[in-house]
């Protein structure tokens, strides 16, 4: 005979049940796993700190600091992909984001270990949400590098598995039951944990100092390097062409579009383009050869320049930039933002200022700046920029030929041999 109680809805029972398991495997630990989402915390710190070194040399090198691997190409350009759609999150620099997420899963690690079982359960809970929050935000921004035009970085993909496998190490503790008692650890147990977490954060440290030691005096010898090569302090022989980047095979023609901000005459053939970033303190010296070279080849010569953003906070300057020149007034914009050239970039407020000085609606230039009119022209610019080999500015070319002496002698050199047809005989000497 089947008793009565078994008939019964043993649902809320088994549900019961299941809440139980569960919160037993909220409060145990297990070391190893715990050990492994510690280490892939640090690691995504390493990952982000790394990229934000890059981002402050403007990526030079590709996004790994070397362009050996993952340089800047068509298909890897971290500036891109950093400063395109996406790059924040309630107006903050998704980098800033990442180093906030990362510690905080490092920080609850800590937490759930040092905790009494009774608070563990939290602990591991608001990891397992943040750690959702973050694979869900991690697989959105790589649908937005994977979509067209298809530009990685190969550091935020290297964030995004770094994410991936955190959540899929939080899914193993909760899938798993705890090896030991959750309500008691030995003293051994302790002492052992804290010592590898002591070792792990050493480690880490050690290696974001020697990415900032490395990189940042890495930087600052090439800035000595270009800027006595932009400002000619390096005496030469002879003016030379960059022999290490190829020509264009159109002379340069391909680069040069009815958007582009141009001055000159094209009766000559010859097209004279620039690629430079406000923000950039050679490109400032640059400038004053440069104007030079305009005024004694405007009535025969095409120059057109192409703002070329080195980091984010040179777009909005670039915008304004295009703004201006839609009222010809770029060369002032171009020379006002350089007096007031800053490590930071210039402000909105500075933005207005010039506009108000130069006699441009401040209103109008900032709210067009804030429309993100030109962003995507911009972007899609400097992608076309790094797919021929430009890497940093200023960079000028001849009739599609990369110039490797910026001085005012050589310069009006080239453009004689250019209007001559003999550049590309001096190219091949």
């Amino acid at each position: 005979m089947i008793s009565p109680s078994v008939l019964s809805d043993p649902t809320p029972d088994v549900d019961m049940v299941l809440v139980q398991t569960l919160r037993e495997r909220l409060r145990g630990y297990r070391p190893r796993l715990e050990l492994l989402v510690f280490g892939l915390s640090l690691l995504g710190i390493l990952d982000v700190v790394h990229l934000r070194i890059q981002q402050g040399r403007g990526f030079k090198n590709g996004c790994l600091g070397t362009s050996s691997f993952g340089g800047n190409t068509s298909l890897f350009d971290c500036a891109a992909v950093t400063t395109g759609p996406g790059h924040e999150l309630l107006g903050v620099d998704n980098t800033t984001w990442g180093l906030g997420f990362y510690g905080m899963v490092g920080l609850l690690t800590v937490i759930v270990f040092w905790v009494a079982p009774a608070l563990r359960e939290w602990g591991h809970g608001a990891r397992f949400g943040l750690l959702t929050g973050g694979v869900a935000y991690s697989a959105y921004l790589t649908y937005l590098q994977v979509s067209p035009p298809e530009t990685v970085c190969l550091l935020c993909l290297g964030s995004a598995f770094i994410t991936t496998f955190l959540f899929a190490g939080q899914v193993a503790l909760l899938a798993s039951s705890p090896t030991f008692p959750s309500d008691s650890m030995s003293s051994r147990l302790v002492k052992r944990q804290i010592a590898l977490f002591v070792y792990f954060i050493a480690a880490a440290a050690v290696l974001v100092g020697t990415d900032l030691v490395y990189f940042n005096g890495e930087g600052a010898q090439d800035v000595q390097a270009r800027s006595r090569s932009a400002s000619g302090s390096v005496a030469s022989a002879q003016c030379e062409l960059d022999d290490s980047k190829a020509p264009l095979q159109d002379q340069g023609s391909s680069l040069v579009g009815f958007q582009d901000i141009a001055e000159g005459s094209n009766e000559s053939g010859v097209t004279v383009v620039e690629y430079f970033d406000p923000n950039c303190p050679h490109c400032k010296d640059f400038h004053q050869i440069m104007k030079q070279v305009v005024e004694a080849h405007r009535d025969e010569v095409r120059f057109v320049y192409k703002p070329f953003p080195l980091r984010r906070s040179s777009l909005p300057e670039i915008q304004a930039l295009y703004v201006a020149a839609q009222s010809d007034k770029f060369d002032e914009m171009l020379e006002a933002q350089y007096a007031r050239q800053g490590p930071n970039g210039i402000s909105t407020q500075d933005l207005r200022a010039i506009a108000d000085d130069i006699d441009l609606d401040p209103n109008v230039l900032t709210d067009r700046v804030e429309q993100n009119e030109y962003r995507d022209q911009i972007l899609q610019q400097r992608k076309q920029a790094v797919k021929i080999g430009v890497d940093s500015t200023p960079t000028v070319l001849i009739n599609g030929h990369f110039v490797e002496s910026r001085t005012k002698e050589c310069l009006n050199t080239f453009v004689e041999q250019a209007k001559s047809g003999t550049l590309s005989d001096a190219a091949s000497g």
